[in-house]
């Protein structure tokens, strides 16, 4: 399973109508839709911005924060008029190693990958950002730039990497894509049934486990209790693999449980 991480961790634009939203403040949008087969790096990151600019407009998704032993991921998936305009992965392992992943989609299709990473070891900090851009579900340029210290990174030029066949291949992009749909949609190794309820003296943790045998788990903070929590306290056997449906937010890499109206019936939400 962790080469399934470890694909994520080193290895989210719209229709017409979605785009002319950002052409204030991008004229270059229009051209972008006329000439989609002339896509150039240049072009593609100016698009880029203006989803940055305007993700306010957007609507957004936020997936649980999956765990296999000291790695843990989640992600966001932002959409404009029902179509995905942007996904980032959020991944870290034990608090030292993380990496930040940016998902650029135009029309549904992916035209631009940006990668942040951090890997701390004994001799220090290692931080590699990469930009990988796509033109028909193709790679046409790959760039990165390296340092062992943030404000050494951000003052560097990109670096042009040569292409070869070895070298980020066109379905392990879509791949990652396929992935991540999963991660946000809580399908096939990402679909959770409860596991257990924890209680502890300053905190309480709703714990889930994937369907399939030893894979991912997850847990949720549960700072206020509701109809769904109290049943699964009084009665937690009774939950047992079941599927739970509840809403959570994340907020400092934690995953934290939102309660029901306090008149809301448990009855019904526990699928």
């Amino acid at each position: 399973m962790k080469t399934v991480y470890f694909l994520i961790l080193v290895g989210v634009i719209a229709t017409l109508s979605a785009c002319n939203q950002f052409k204030s403040d991008h004229p270059q949008a229009a051209i972008l839709d006329e000439q989609a087969t002339n896509l150039t790096a240049k072009s593609i990151l100016k698009y880029a911005d203006s989803i940055d600019k305007n993700i306010n407009q957007t609507t957004k998704q936020t997936s649980l924060i999956f765990m296999l032993g000291d790695l843990s991921f989640y992600v966001e998936k932002f959409t404009t008029n029902n179509q995905t305009v942007l996904m980032i992965e959020h991944a870290f392992s034990g608090g030292l190693n993380t990496n930040l992943k940016k998902y650029y989609f135009r029309n549904d299709s992916l035209i631009l990958e940006l990668s942040q990473s951090k890997l701390t070891n004994d001799d220090g900090n290692a931080l590699k950002d990469s930009r990988t851009y796509l033109r028909n579900n193709t790679v046409f340029k790959l760039e990165n730039r390296t340092a062992s210290a943030e404000t050494a990174i951000n003052s560097l030029p990109y670096i042009n990497v040569p292409l070869s066949e070895n070298t980020n291949s066109d379905k392990s992009h879509l791949d990652n894509v396929k992935t991540l749909n999963e991660i946000i949609a809580g399908t096939d190794k990402f679909d959770m049934v409860f596991d257990s309820i924890t209680t502890y003296p300053d905190a309480r943790y709703l714990i889930l486990r994937s369907k399939i045998q030893n894979s991912y788990t997850a847990s949720i903070l549960i700072k206020d209790k509701d109809a769904l929590v109290d049943s699964i306290l009084n009665d937690p056997i009774h939950f047992k693999a079941q599927k739970l449906n509840f809403k959570w937010m994340v907020k400092n890499q934690e995953a934290i449980y939102v309660p029901v109206a306090s008149n809301t019936s448990a009855n019904g939400l526990n699928r």
